[in-house]
């Protein structure tokens, strides 16, 4: 019997058979994993979520961050339909995850598997191998041009030139909080399940009043000035002090004197800044302000320390947050020239105006902090 006739029972004893020999393989072997990703070895990561259209198993063209994962925790990994070794083995193992999960499944977890080879891999040939293990609603296969799939690959942190020598691996994550696991190599069900229920645990933990400012202030991806992408709530608002102003590079009267109030009031903060007290500027000409530019803008005004975040994105991501904090203006010119200080954690906002002095806005944010 050859290898392209192994079902996925086969392959998960398969799996069982190939782990010493895959630890100790050659490293230009065939999805040879190295020895610092032992198999089943666990840790915290970071990813880029990239919201490119793909192309699903019945042909159907998708957006990865929003329409794929969405707000459901998610399970990943990568495979390729013509591979006749590791690729089963994690395809199985996500088939038994699948039918534990029961109805958890689309309705709380989502599984997706994404190709390494989209040229070869069509929506067809992907319907067709997922339907040898079994997917149900709910376990979406996913391929597309290779540009997009490549940038969503290098997001995860899953892409190498030569996909026939990718790592085995699997990802667990919340896109809702940002927070993900990779679980090197053969990740038994039990493993994969236990991270999905540790995520969920955190979700339940989470307080109303952060589920009721994260719904009100958005989760929106944003972009920071080193080309980062944040989410607006869970990564610049959650748990901070925060002094919100508004510019566009663009501008050379109001925003370059905004940004000197605000180096003027930082000196007054001392210490503070960065550890107690987050600066953050927001682009009201997202479709102008790319990263780069805010970054440069940054440089220009010495507000280059760690604790001062620029922010642009999409413009429809950008001009929501705008509007939930009370100051979207279709003009961009009229822009607001306030400062919006905030306790985040006690829900405690105000409003400064920036012709104040620099002492009397340090010292309303230092009551800011106080209430902590």
């Amino acid at each position: 019997m050859t290898h392209r006739w192994i079902d996925s029972r086969i392959a998960a004893l398969l799996g069982i058979l190939l782990l010493p020999v895959m630890a100790s393989a050659d490293p230009g072997s065939e999805h040879c994993a190295s020895k610092k990703d032992a198999p089943g070895t666990a840790s915290t990561t970071e990813v880029r979520l990239e919201d490119v259209s793909l192309l699903d198993q019945n042909g159907k063209p998708v957006r990865f961050r929003s329409e794929v994962l969405g707000d459901k925790l998610v399970v990943i990994d990568f495979v390729f339909t013509h591979c006749t070794t590791v690729c089963p083995v994690l395809s199985a193992i996500l088939a038994r995850a699948q039918r534990d999960l029961g109805d958890r499944l689309e309705k709380e977890v989502r599984l997706v598997s994404i190709t390494v080879d989209p040229t070869r891999d069509t929506p067809a040939r992907l319907k067709a191998y997922s339907s040898k293990h079994g997917a149900k609603t709910g376990w979406t296969w996913l391929t597309g041009s290779q540009e997009d799939v490549k940038k969503v690959l290098e997001g995860l942190g899953a892409y190498t030139p030569d996909y026939a020598n990718h790592a085995p691996m699997v990802l667990v994550g919340d896109p809702r909080t940002g927070k993900w696991v990779r679980l090197n190599g053969f990740p038994s069900k039990e493993k994969l399940l236990e991270k999905v229920d540790e995520l969920a645990t955190a979700r339940r933990a989470e307080t109303p009043s952060e589920e009721k400012d994260r719904s009100y202030f958005t989760d929106n991806v944003l972009v920071t000035q080193e080309g980062k992408q944040v989410r607006f709530y869970s990564d610049i608002l959650k748990d901070r002090v925060v002094v919100i102003s508004f510019l566009f590079t663009r501008c050379h009267t109001a925003c370059p004197l905004l940004a000197r109030k605000l180096k003027q009031i930082q000196a007054r903060l001392g210490e503070r800044f960065g550890r107690e007290v987050h600066f953050v500027s927001i682009s009201v000409d997202p479709e102008h302000d790319t990263p780069e530019r805010l970054k440069v803008f940054a440089r220009k005004n010495q507000a280059t320390d760690p604790g001062w975040t620029f922010l642009t994105g999409k413009k429809e991501d950008v001009n929501q947050v705008i509007t939930r904090l009370g100051q979207y203006v279709e003009d961009i010119e009229g822009h607001s020239t306030l400062f919006i200080a905030g306790n985040v954690r006690n829900r405690h906002w105000t409003k400064l105006r920036s012709e104040l002095p620099p002492e009397a806005i340090a010292e309303k944010v230092r009551l800011l902090v106080g209430e902590k």
